[in-house]
């Protein structure tokens, strides 16, 4: 088991309305009607594969611009062990906008003036931790064109495998290419908790390896539900 003085966090962050709740409900078997999240939820899913058997935090923060200032309150002085970031595949600028969601993680909440690209490439270098790009809203894609294109020049800099999905289909995910790519993310993520905590948190590296058949099963859910 990893650490119980630290959970296993894991960010989830996304423009408004890109289907981050939907996602974190379908990873952890969850069949409420997701709603607008204001603050942060949080579910707790329990990750068994061949080599690992741990709880990870799904921390699903809202993406509304009008909720920045408190979203700042989840990234400052908060330790995460792994991070997703999610777009609409049928929204261009949803994909765009992932760099300035891993920007604004690279600064913890903080605002900054203009970045010069050199600045940027630096920080999206700088995150250590495992990174997962997930496309949703799949089943769109029969009726429109996927909107992929990375007209900012940096998504590559992050360093993070992508995927798509439709998170509206529970029966489809099970045991699905996707859920297994999931779960592989997740023992990465619990890779790096162990080798951060066991080695004086030295930077995450990524292996050729083929990570060992694993899956994820629903534990139980914690709801933070913060207003401001």
């Amino acid at each position: 088991m990893a650490d119980s003085t630290e959970k296993i966090k894991v960010l989830v962050l996304g423009d408004s309305g890109v289907g981050k709740t939907t996602l974190v409900n379908l990873v952890s078997n969850t069949n409420s009607k997701p709603s607008w999240t204001v603050g942060c939820n949080v579910e707790v899913i329990y990750h068994e594969s061949r080599e690992y058997s741990e709880f990870i935090e799904m921390w699903d923060v809202g993406g509304s611009l009008v909720h920045e200032n408190s979203r700042a309150l989840f990234l400052r002085g908060c330790i995460y062990h792994g991070l997703i970031l999610v777009h609409d595949l049928t929204n261009s600028k949803s994909y765009t906008n992932m760099i300035r969601w891993a920007l604004e993680f690279a600064q913890h909440g903080e605002k900054s003036k203009r970045l010069s690209r050199e600045a940027e490439i630096g920080l999206l270098q700088g995150i250590d931790i495992p990174k997962l790009i997930v496309g949703t809203k799949q089943d769109f894609l029969w009726s429109r064109s996927r909107y992929t294109t990375d007209r900012t020049g940096l998504i590559g800099d992050l360093n993070a495998q992508l995927i798509s999905v439709n998170c509206l289909d529970h029966l489809q995910y099970k045991n699905s290419y996707q859920q297994q790519q999931i779960a592989n993310f997740f023992d990465q993520v619990i890779k790096h908790k162990k080798n951060a905590s066991n080695r004086f948190n030295r930077p995450f590296r990524s292996t050729t390896e083929s990570p060992a058949p694993s899956t994820s099963r629903y534990f139980s859910s914690l709801d933070l539900g913060f207003s401001f």
